[in-house]
């Protein structure tokens, strides 16, 4: 469990700075839109990286602990619901 709460932290937390950035550059979209835009991309990441785990020759060359799947998928749904409170929050 501590896994999946560390990669759904420093997924949100590149939510938020990618949707301040994205909003701030972009204009057109609300702040929490944009927000929740982050935690969507950050999910599609996140589902991305359940493939690269499955690959032996990933955790060959780095020394980190291999995590299961499952791990990643709980991640990406965390996600998925934050980005959705935070847009309905903002709407």
């Amino acid at each position: 469990m501590r896994a999946v709460a560390a990669l759904t932290a420093v997924g949100v937390v590149c939510s938020v700075i990618g949707g301040i950035v994205f909003w701030a550059a972009h204009g057109g979209t609300s702040l929490t839109r944009s927000i929740a835009y982050g935690c969507w991309f950050a999910a599609a990441i996140v589902l991305v990286l359940t493939f690269l785990a499955g690959r032996q020759l990933v955790w060959r060359w780095t020394n980190l602990p291999v995590l299961e799947n499952w791990v990643f998928v709980a991640a990406a749904v965390a996600l998925t619901a934050v980005g959705a409170v935070v847009d309905a929050i903002g709407t």
